[in-house]
């Protein structure tokens, strides 16, 4: 979900040079921005990435009016057309300007100074999506806001929290201040590979950190971090939704296939295409296993339930024979 900011307040100037418009001026600077009153929003070389594709997509220029025509509905002719964005380390987004003859005149001669962005924002990261518009102007409109139009969710995204601690956590380690979350879990992983005495300082103040007790495992601290990554990311990409889904799947399909072996609607070697009709369709699976008849009557088989040995004797064994079912399935399923 998306939601739309009018930056209807000083974010930035924009300068003549040698008495004329600029052609590159910066739109949004890195890193955390804020709008009086609306709360923050992230800028990064992400942000860049996707506000280039959104451009890209739409295939028009990007209009900057006069004090947020286009938005008001009013007459909105424009000042200029942004044609072209790029990042720049350290700065931020640059865009590239087309200005008309009467707009060029009137930022040469300082009688138009500053610029507002209307812009969208992420909710899930507050990351910048996509641009709508800019505008020249003057004066500040904080609060003459379309009723349509959302408020940023105030207080600070819980990533920048995250990425501080992230930050600790390499120190900790004696990593380089460049370390990546997977060097972070490689150094980890080593730790549990060195003798308790000479990582014990170190592994107790990582586990403060990670609100564990000392009791758990490496593979709890490893997930703790996992954790971690997950929250900087704010999103689980598809290749490892896609394999959540695929174990939930198999785990799914495995208890309902046992479950129809041990009630005798399916023998041993109808498993694997049970399997893959389980996987594959789970509810119609679940149906077939209702509506089918016992094939093995496990229930009917001589002796106790309990009883194993009861289970397997001579006209048992000659009964399953006959229907290609093995000793072994008859002590797994017969009860």
């Amino acid at each position: 979900m998306k939601t739309i900011i009018t930056a209807r307040s000083t974010l930035s100037a924009i300068t003549a040079k040698d008495g004329k418009a600029p052609e590159w001026f910066l739109l949004f600077s890195a890193g955390w921005n804020e709008v009086e009153g609306q709360g923050k929003f992230l800028v990064d070389e992400t942000a860049h990435r996707i506000v280039a594709a959104y451009l890209k997509r739409r295939g028009n220029d990007l209009v900057i009016d006069y004090e947020h025509a286009t938005v008001d509905g009013t007459k909105a002719p424009a000042a200029a057309w942004i044609t072209d964005i790029r990042w720049e380390e350290g700065r931020g987004i640059m865009a590239r300007a087309r200005w008309t003859d009467e707009a060029a005149g009137y930022i040469a001669k300082a009688e138009y100074r500053y610029f507002s962005p209307v812009f969208f924002i992420r909710k899930t990261d507050h990351r910048l999506v996509a641009v709508h518009s800019v505008a020249l102007t003057n004066a500040p409109k904080t609060n003459h806001l379309t009723p349509i139009l959302a408020k940023l969710v105030p207080g600070e995204p819980k990533e920048e929290e995250a990425m501080e601690f992230l930050k600790k956590l390499i120190a900790k380690l004696g990593l380089a201040e460049t370390a990546a979350e997977d060097d972070v879990l490689a150094a980890v992983a080593t730790l549990a590979d060195k003798k308790p005495e000479t990582v014990e300082v170190v592994a107790k103040d990582i586990l403060t950190a990670l609100e564990l007790t000392g009791d758990e495992d490496t593979s709890a601290v490893v997930a703790s971090i996992h954790a971690l990554r997950q929250q900087t990311k704010g999103t689980v990409s598809r290749v490892e939704f896609d394999r959540l889904q695929g174990q939930l799947a198999q785990q799914d399909a495995e208890k309902i296939v046992a479950k129809a072996m041990t009630d005798g609607k399916i023998t041993p070697d109808q498993k694997d295409w049970a399997m893959d009709y389980a996987k594959s369709n789970l509810p119609g699976f679940t149906l077939f296993v209702v509506k089918a008849p016992v094939v093995i009557p496990v229930k009917k088989l001589p002796g106790k339930k309990d009883d194993e040995a009861a289970l397997v004797n001579d006209t048992t064994l000659t009964v399953a024979k006959m229907m290609d079912v093995s000793e072994e399935d008859i002590k797994k399923y017969g009860k």
